[in-house]
């Protein structure tokens, strides 16, 4: 349980008859935090100067004025989090929540927030870390293990529509048609020589050996040996890698577990967002707390992560 939540539950069991006490006693130490902040580093995020100085408070934040273009911001200007009314404390407790898996409706509660608002929230994290894997792919280097695991299509949360490729189904229902067929989404995993992960959606069934090199084509390198399990598909990468067959691909297996709990947990995901929970499950899979600051500090940098809840659900959606 995070710190946020924890002091929620407590302050939720305190007496009535001390509330305002309480509440005294929290707005003296929210002041003392504020002024003690320091401005950090806050260039303008419309010309880059670094010639700024304070100008006061906006919606309780810092704000900055640039001396160069005689602009006014905040240090979340530009950013993921820009004009959200949640606290830094409270994105913190969001994403360390998205990244142990718990559920949206559990954090909605413990932070007593609305479902649709912890849900965009989420999205505006999965969209970051997506984005994030997009401008930084992961080189896949030394030896590295490859496979490929299956998941359930599902367009969880809409209606399916008149004339669809197959009939509506049960949460648990298995596919109704035997073996790997089109109502399958595959998801290419690797698990790389130097501790990293990779796993990217790019198909439906069985892979082609031109949907194996999308994935893998320029992540590989002359040094880079990949082992599979004997999928043919993969020889395509010789030209770039080397390619070898073995039966022990054991830590792509358990990445492969790793991704199909957490999705079986959230009694899976839209397809069409699939590929951004594969960027959290690469990033956070075998990672230690740090992992939360460093989206933290991904999500509030002016580096072009700025995203709006109509760009989450309508930018890079996984189409197959």
């Amino acid at each position: 349980m995070g710190k946020l939540v924890e002091l929620i539950a407590l302050v939720k069991e305190i007496p009535e008859e001390y509330l305002d006490e309480t509440l005294v006693k929290v707005k003296e130490i929210k002041e003392k935090a504020d002024s003690e902040k320091e401005p950090g580093e806050a260039d303008c995020p419309r010309c880059n100067s670094g010639q700024v100085v304070r100008n006061g408070r906006k919606s309780g934040k810092q704000a900055f004025l640039c001396r160069s273009c005689n602009k006014s911001f905040v240090q979340t200007s530009k950013s993921a989090i820009e004009n959200s009314h949640s606290s830094a404390t409270v994105w913190k407790q969001v994403i360390s929540d998205t990244v142990n898996g718990v559920p949206i409706d559990k954090t909605a509660d413990n932070l007593g927030l609305h479902h649709e608002t912890v849900f965009n929230m989420r999205h505006k994290i999965l969209y970051c870390v997506e984005q994030s894997l997009i401008e930084n792919p992961i080189e896949m280097t030394g030896v590295c293990e490859a496979d490929e695991t299956y998941v359930l299509e599902s367009v969880k949360g809409k209606k399916i529509p008149e004339g669809y490729h197959r009939q509506p189904r049960r949460h648990g229902a298995v596919a109704a048609k035997r073996g790997i067929s089109n109502e399958y989404i595959c998801v290419c995993a690797s698990v790389t020589g130097n501790g990293d992960n990779v796993a990217i959606a790019a198909n439906r069934a069985t892979p082609s050996s031109q949907e194996i090199l999308g994935v893998y084509g320029e992540r590989v390198s002359e040094g880079t040996v990949v082992l599979c399990d004997g999928n043919s598909s993969y020889n395509i990468l010789e030209d770039k890698c080397t390619v070898a067959t073995t039966k022990r691909i054991n830590k792509v297996n358990g990445f492969h577990s790793f991704i199909k709990e957490r999705l079986d947990a959230m009694r899976g995901v839209a397809t069409v967002y699939l590929n951004r929970y594969n960027a959290l499950f690469s990033m956070v899979y075998a990672a230690d707390e740090s992992v939360v600051d460093e989206i933290f500090d991904w999500m509030t940098t002016q580096k072009g992560l700025s995203s709006t809840i109509a760009i989450t659900q309508s930018v890079n959606l996984l189409n197959v």
